[in-house]
């Protein structure tokens, strides 16, 4: 089962036109099992519009069984209103698809030769209502059930994306993205992280309150291996100390929380690897360089990916007979517009050809100005 995952881009003077104009030019290449509009919607209320007639459209185009499905508002910084990231499977013989629903929450399971995939997008909470602690909690509670349901383990998370509404704002004394770290630590405490904690992006949205995107592996005994992967140029950010960390303790955590990620999840299975890239940043250690622009923070993030995928740090997980490991698809997030131009010079530099989409999002930490996610392909060496 390989995952390929690809960009399009939508023309047209309203939505729901450049959706009907993305849609009309897509011919699914494999099974479609996620998809990720990327917009700019004007306001909250149109935020809610525009997510629901996208549901709409989704679900008749793919005659009621639907990918997953995650409408974020963070504009594309290219000429295009409206971006649309594409999720697909190759899958073998044998493998069984299953479209489910909790609640009002879609998802879908994905099962082969003794492993069980879980997809699920678009989790939100109630943001008219509850700040993010209260909207985080809810998603986890749901999320929750939808793991007991299935007799998966939480930690059989691999991936996770995180999106928050004005992720660096302080509200009382409390920032939006710790208030998230908070419900996202209770909700890992219950169970044991042997593989270590998943990828994951914590990213800023305009609209939206909290949402969360997630791919969960649960093995079975199958011959799949979960590595986690942390790059030696950077702190893990689950051991952060406090100087980095804005919040007062959590008293339910015993202290202030730290982002419970890795850096990179790899899972191998036979000859091939998928890694799941974190978002990642201009940080070394645990420190961001300031007072750098974009061209630096851009060589920066990318040195961190590249030491991340490297040879020395796939052999230091214990993947000692694979190749270095290939990009095959980027996210990135720019916090203004302007630096889109130099960003993508260095990108293309780098990584030519690579599927890329690069939107325009706040990012954790005021100082830094991108942040960069993907995947990579790794294989067996050939004698």
């Amino acid at each position: 089962m390989q995952i390929n995952i690809y960009y399009k881009t939508g023309q047209g003077n309203t939505f729901g036109e450049q959706l009907d104009n993305l849609l009309s030019h897509y011919t699914p290449k494999g099974n479609t099992i996620r998809l990720v509009l990327f917009g700019n919607p004007e306001n909250r209320q149109e935020f809610h519009d525009q997510r629901r007639l996208a549901s709409q459209k989704l679900s008749s185009y793919f005659e009621g069984r639907p990918p997953v499905f995650t409408y974020v508002a963070q504009p594309p910084v290219e000429r295009f209103q409206l971006a649309m990231e594409v999720t697909e499977l190759e899958t073998e013989i044998g493998t069984q698809i299953f479209y489910k629903q909790k609640d009002d929450l879609p998802y879908i399971i994905v099962q082969t030769g003794g492993v069980k995939v879980l997809f699920v997008g678009g989790a939100s909470g109630d943001e008219e209502e509850d700040c993010i602690q209260k909207q985080s909690e809810m998603i986890f509670s749901g999320l929750e059930e939808i793991f007991r349901l299935e007799g998966m383990p939480v930690s059989s998370i691999v991936r996770q994306w995180n999106y928050i509404e004005k992720i660096t704002r302080i509200a009382g004394k409390h920032q939006h993205y710790q208030e998230f770290n908070d419900a996202r630590s209770r909700f890992y405490l219950n169970t044991e992280w042997h593989d270590g904690f998943p990828a994951a992006t914590g990213i800023g949205t305009e609209y939206g309150g909290v949402i969360v995107d997630l791919d969960a592996v649960y093995t079975n005994g199958s011959d799949i291996r979960i590595v986690a992967l942390n790059n030696s140029l950077q702190v893990p950010a689950h051991d952060y100390s406090k100087a980095v960390l804005i919040a007062p303790d959590d008293e339910k955590c015993s202290g202030v929380t730290t982002p419970k990620f890795e850096r990179g999840k790899m899972i191998l299975r036979g000859g091939e690897g998928t890694i799941y890239v974190s978002g990642t940043a201009a940080i070394r250690g645990e420190t961001s360089y300031i007072n750098q622009g974009i061209e630096e923070q851009t060589r920066i993030t990318l040195e961190n990916i590249e030491h991340l995928i490297s040879l020395e740090t796939l052999a230091g997980s214990g993947a000692k007979k694979f190749t270095k490991a290939e990009i095959s698809s980027l996210r990135i997030y720019l916090k203004e517009v302007s630096f889109f131009e130099p960003c993508k010079r260095i990108v293309e530099e780098i990584y030519p050809g690579v599927p890329a989409v690069y939107l325009k999002a706040d990012i954790c930490r005021e100082e830094l100005l991108v942040e960069i996610e993907g995947m990579a392909r790794v294989k067996l060496w050939s004698d």
